[in-house]
């Protein structure tokens, strides 16, 4: 009989947006992959008291809860129900350090779940798990990285483009932490060293973390020039894939990040894109240091001078990950 690993999302997001988000897409790559061996499922549920339903009918070995939406009081409470005492549970963290010192409570919680008998804590970067590992020693902490899903969609590069324009996304939901204003001053400067006009894309309909100033200034300042802030909904995964495959170029040059699905989309879609010094699966002439205007500008004008080289690379070094990470979760669970 094979093992069963149950992963478990909270919907809040899909209730607010109506669509999947990144973090659900997350777990569904991962949960794809567990399947070719392994009796693996994912389900939503609102909050933490829809885990007693969803464990009890599907009665897995292993639970994965993904990120830190279940509290403490409450997991203890699930793991010392009776059915579920001998069950493996997993905290998945999709977060380094910094993003995660903007979350009250993280931490907190974090400490408290490592009180907990058979909790395991599992961020996404080795570098987390190292640093958890010695801040907070009571609890038991592994390495779980996420795992990149390559599908079909409908693919639009082919499509003519008009040349006096130039499309670059900067993609993903607007927090401060995302650093989407500087990449489009970025973005309008390149634009005119090349004498094209900027149409810089951004999805506007999920704003969080106190994002919404990130918002005005950024309309003030595609206000007052000639370039084009182009605001999109938020897609299913593959509407995005499509929308995206529009793209000349993408930046997701943020303050940090783990592995950010954004830009391994854009990978997938056969678009250049550069990202943040985090983004550590990322080659590193398509990264930059995400304070540097010069420097982000000199990545834009060589990725646009060597497109072709940039898209087979950043897509090697992808493939390298994704059988790195599908070893690690083998060796592991």
């Amino acid at each position: 009989m094979s093992k069963k690993i149950l992963f478990i999302t909270c919907d809040r997001v899909k209730i607010e947006y109506g669509i999947t988000s990144g973090l659900y897409n997350s777990a569904k790559f991962v949960v794809d992959y567990l399947s070719t061996f392994m009796d693996a499922k994912l389900v939503s549920v609102t909050d933490g008291n829809g885990v007693d339903k969803v464990v009890t009918e599907f009665d897995p070995d292993i639970v994965v809860l993904e990120a830190l939406w279940v509290s403490p009081l409450k997991l203890n409470e699930l793991v010392n129900i009776p059915r579920h005492k001998k069950r493996k549970w997993i905290i998945r963290i999709h977060s380094k350090a910094p993003f995660l010192a903007n979350e009250g409570v993280a931490l907190k919680w974090i400490y408290e779940y490592g009180l907990i008998d058979n909790v395991l804590i599992a961020p996404n970067t080795k570098e987390l798990t190292k640093q958890l590992s010695f801040a907070l020693p009571l609890g038991e902490y592994i390495y779980l990285p996420n795992i990149y899903k390559f599908e079909k969609f409908k693919d639009k590069s082919h499509l003519t483009k008009n040349d006096k324009f130039i499309d670059i996304g900067c993609f993903g939901a607007i927090r401060p932490m995302k650093n989407t204003f500087h990449q489009a001053l970025s973005c309008i400067e390149f634009a005119e060293v090349k004498n094209k006009i900027l149409r810089f894309h951004v999805n506007t309909s999920r704003i969080e973390q106190s994002g919404e100033n990130v918002v005005k200034n950024l309309r003030a300042i595609f206000d007052n020039n000639c370039h084009e802030l182009v605001e999109h909904k938020w897609y299913h995964h593959k509407d995005f894939l499509s929308t995206i495959s529009e793209m000349d170029m993408g930046v997701q040059v943020s303050f940090t990040e783990s592995f950010n699905i954004v830009t391994a989309d854009f990978v997938a879609a056969n678009v250049p894109i550069i990202a943040g010094e985090d983004i550590g699966w990322m080659p590193k002439f398509l990264k930059c240091r995400p304070t540097s205007q010069k420097d982000l500008v000199n990545r834009l004008k060589w990725v646009y001078r060597n497109r072709w080289l940039s898209k087979i690379t950043q897509k090697i070094f992808l493939h390298i990950y994704n059988y790195k990470a599908k070893l690690v979760w083998r060796i592991t669970i």
